[in-house]
């Protein structure tokens, strides 16, 4: 901004209304940039497809039917290749395999996913019902996302669920980068009307710029971390791997019978009982046994006493001489 209108409208208008009119100005003009390069990229997109190659207007003539379509199918793989290229998308998965081994399972994914240029973000190995189980969750390069599904497959003895989730966040990631861009250029305006301030404004002048460059700051760093989590997420999909034992999913049945279910109801009951015998045990050693020492000792001796004083009752009796009459 030329110095002599930023001093007529710090004079007559403030120094907010002089930042809000720059940022206007700022974002205005981004928008017009933005506009004509859109249009200029449509105009050349056009052009491309409309105008034919010059080098193929012999084989045409020649060969009219299977150039053109030559010439088509070139340029349709051509403009899906590109915006495929374009497309910001997250992929995300979940399969539930049954394995021989659980622990087993868990060393050959990882190897599976070192070998793709993954990692493993989580891993989880826990028992149900006294059954090992696992969770592995899987950090994988995008463009091997397929390729470490085939292989997951090709570790289990089958797979009991699967399912894959894909997020086309491009409008997001498109929107946040012109966000960032239009921000940039204000924040440049701004630093700019900063040091024109730090020569001729105020304090209040300054501090006001100073507070509307750090909010601008803040907006910008906080757009480059959603931009980096995007980036990140759409470079390396997610895949996360339940694990179950074979054995819980292939049970002995005979008629509606299932013997293991029996033979675990019947371990469980002599677990039980053993447990209520060692438990009676250590109650008869621990507390009953030395309650009746206590209690039996002293009734142990006051029936010895009681008996050897009736005994010398009975020896006087016995020894005394009969009354005379």
């Amino acid at each position: 901004m030329p110095l002599n209108l930023s001093k007529f409208m710090k004079r007559y208008f403030g120094p907010r209304l002089t930042i809000m009119v720059v940022l206007m100005v700022v974002s205005f003009s981004g928008l017009g940039c933005a506009g004509r390069a859109s249009e200029s990229v449509s105009s050349a997109d056009f052009a491309g497809e409309a105008a034919p190659p010059p080098a193929a207007a012999p084989a045409r003539e020649a060969e009219p039917v299977n150039d053109n379509l030559a010439v088509d199918e070139a340029l349709t793989e051509a403009v899906v290749q590109s915006q495929q290229q374009a497309r910001v998308i997250i992929y995300t998965g979940d399969i539930s395999l049954v394995v021989k081994d659980t622990q087993e399972a868990v060393t050959a994914i990882g190897a599976l996913t070192a070998e793709v240029g993954g990692y493993v973000s989580a891993s989880n190995l826990y028992e149900t019902n006294q059954v090992p189980r696992g969770s592995v969750t899987l950090r994988v390069p995008a463009e091997r996302y397929e390729e470490t599904l085939a292989g997951l497959r090709a570790l289990a003895e089958r797979v009991e669920s699967e399912r894959s989730n894909s997020q086309d966040v491009t409008e997001e990631f498109t929107d946040l980068q012109a966000r960032k861009s239009n921000l940039e250029v204000a924040e440049t305006a701004l630093q700019k009307l900063l040091e024109e301030r730090e020569r001729l404004g105020s304090t209040e002048d300054i501090l006001q710029v100073y507070r509307e460059l750090t909010d601008i700051r803040g907006q910008i760093e906080q757009i480059e971390g959603r931009l980096r989590y995007l980036s990140n997420q759409a470079g390396l999909s997610t895949i996360t791997v339940e694990l179950t034992p074979d054995a819980l999913y292939q049970p002995v049945q005979v008629a509606g019978w299932q013997p293991t279910g029996v033979a675990k109801e019947a371990l469980q009951a002599l677990i039980f009982a053993l447990q209520g015998v060692g438990n009676l045990l250590i109650w008869a050693v621990v507390f009953i046994l030395p309650l009746l020492l206590v209690f039996l000792i002293p009734l142990l001796l006051f029936g010895l006493v009681v008996r050897w004083g009736w005994r010398r009752y009975q020896a006087r009796r016995k020894q005394a001489p009969p009354a005379q009459e």
